[in-house]
């Protein structure tokens, strides 16, 4: 009898920290999301429209045809950032890094829980690129920085 109560204590600390570690795995998918920068973009932002041959080539679309998209711009310094999220279907982000010198664009898509789904490159004029997720990835990950910073910033404007 001793026994199954120490088992009980044991089963029961257990449990506790099964529920704690629950509540953390939530919280950090929580903040993980991209559902609240998808919220304000797709509230706030101006309309606008993916070109038809990125659209093809991230897979947001099946035919060559324009994308519509609710955007975020930001200029930052040589670079201009967008925040594009398909009007269809809000799962699909398309993040943009345009370096204006270069003429050099890096394109990602991305699902709201923030996963990498596919990753190109092109120069102006020319045909996009697919890039490896893993090489993608570190740029990726700045990206991800960026636009997280971007919606604490305005989550704190208001």
């Amino acid at each position: 009898m001793g026994q199954r109560g120490s088992d009980f204590t044991g089963n029961r600390s257990w449990l506790i920290i099964a529920a704690a570690m629950t509540l953390m795995l939530a919280a950090h998918g929580a903040s993980g999301s991209l559902a609240g920068l998808i919220d304000l973009v797709v509230r706030n932002g101006p309309a606008s429209r993916l070109p038809a041959h990125l659209s093809v080539v991230l897979g947001v679309s099946k035919i060559e045809q324009e994308t519509p998209v609710k955007q975020a711009v930001v200029h930052d310094g040589q670079t201009v950032r967008t925040f594009n999220v398909c009007a269809s279907k809000h799962n699909d982000v398309v993040i943009m890094s345009v370096n204006e010198p270069d003429h050099t664009t890096k394109a990602y898509l991305v699902s709201a829980a923030r996963v990498l789904r596919k990753a190109v490159s092109y120069q102006a004029g020319a045909p996009a690129n697919e890039r490896s997720l893993a090489e993608a990835r570190a740029d990726f990950a700045n990206e991800m920085k960026f636009w997280t910073d971007f919606e604490r910033r305005q989550a704190g404007s208001k």
